[in-house]
């Protein structure tokens, strides 16, 4: 048993964040022992299309700005600095360095479980991190092909997704309520995803 405070990873693009992120995540800091959830922003994910994906610091900002005064999460840059495509395993080994005094759990939706065995270290990832899983509309959480520490977190579903949101403000759709107001702001600000 460790006495290292337990930080939970919540890695996405972000592109925007929406209201599903910020509801799912303060669910889970509220009902797990995570001492804090640290949002990591990924500049590029290596099995999405990144053609409509806006500036990585324009990302963060949105985030910071969404997030900061809600103490239990935190922005965290760590993927800046380190090559593109993000691989979440050499992002775990950097973060381990920086902060040896965390233990890191990864917190991931059940789409994402079905296809953990295809990432880059799937084996040592699975053999070393505790996973926290949510439930993702149409996806059972299931995983045939690693052996896992798996923890479910009986989360709300929330069937919303940032692809829908880019393509609706797009076609000249007002979603502010489906985007936190202060990353709305920026959408609008700096005319993003037009």
């Amino acid at each position: 048993m460790t006495n290292k405070s337990r930080i939970g990873l919540f890695f996405g693009s972000f592109n925007p964040v929406h209201v599903g992120h910020l509801a799912l995540a303060n669910f889970i800091a509220e009902n797990t022992d995570l001492h804090q959830i640290w949002f990591i922003v990924s500049p590029q994910n290596p099995f999405k299309d990144e053609s409509d994906l806006a500036d990585t610091l324009l990302r963060m900002k949105m985030l910071e700005a969404s997030v900061r005064d809600y103490s239990k999460f935190k922005i965290c840059d760590i993927e800046l600095d380190l090559p593109t495509p993000s691989y979440t395993y050499l992002t775990l080994i950097e973060l381990q360095k920086r902060y040896s005094d965390f233990s890191f759990t990864i917190i991931m939706g059940s789409d994402n479980v079905q296809q953990l065995h295809r990432w880059n270290n799937a084996e040592q990832i699975a053999k070393d991190y505790d996973l926290i899983i949510y439930p993702r509309p149409g996806f059972k959480i299931e995983n045939k092909h690693l052996k896992l520490r798996l923890e479910i977190a009986e989360a709300p579903v929330f069937n919303i997704d940032s692809t829908t949101i880019r393509q609706g403000i797009k076609s000249g759709k007002n979603y502010e309520f489906m985007v936190p107001k202060e990353a709305y702001d920026y959408i609008v600000s700096n005319n993003l995803y037009r």
